[in-house]
Order: structure tokens, then sequence, then C-alpha cells
């Protein structure tokens, strides 16, 4: 990733972009959790998502991945776990919050400092 041509709303952005396709695909996870043979997925890390959508066109998406089987399976091969899954989706929601905040408060900033505030 080059810094020299990374700004912090590009960032903020790209940030809330991948932790929406992250949401995306949690919600996916708990909404097959009794389909049976069904296998939990998760995006790639962040920084892959930079790397790569820095390279491709607007409105490139996280590459979707199956997760590995932390907790094991059930019975019917389902892989997803609940409690898992809540987790991660009540730390991207606290992730969201934050980036968020970040690109607001980065807005905020730039409008007072155009407005002389």
């Amino acid at each position: 990733m080059n810094l020299k041509e990374t700004s912090l709303f590009q960032v903020a952005s790209q940030r809330l972009q991948w932790l929406s396709e992250r949401q995306r695909v949690i919600s996916e996870n708990i909404a097959n959790a009794d389909v049976a043979e069904y296998r939990a997925r998760e995006v790639e890390s962040f920084e892959s998502f930079v790397t790569s959508s820095s390279k491709a066109q607007a409105g490139y998406q996280a590459q979707v991945v199956e997760a590995k089987a932390s907790w094991g399976e059930d019975l019917t091969g389902n892989n997803v776990v609940l409690e898992e899954q809540i987790m991660e989706a009540s730390s991207n929601a606290g992730q969201y919050r934050v980036a968020a905040n970040l690109y607001r408060k980065a807005h905020e900033m730039l409008i007072s400092v155009a407005t002389r505030r």
C-alpha cells in the first residue's frame, strides 16, 4: 500500500466498504446455520482488500472464502457456530462505528478549516 497516494477519506471509505461486505457474509452464515453441509464463509483480510481494490475498478468487493472450522461441525456437515458468528457480528459493528466516526470527524475538520470556524 502506497501511503503517498492514500488519503484518510479513501482508507476510511474502503474500511466501511470492507466491513459492510463482512457483515453481509456473517449474516449469510447466521441465516444458513441450520442448512445441511453449509460451510461458513469469511471475507479476505482488510490488507488484502485494500491492495486488491487499489488495482481494481470502482465497485470491487472483498473476496469471500470458506472459513476455517475452528469450533468443528455438526452431524449434517454444517460448520456454522452461532455463538462465534454473533461475536463476529458484534465486533464488526463496533469496528464499523469507529470507522464511520473517523470519516465523519475528518469531514467535520475539513469543513471547519474551509469555513474558518
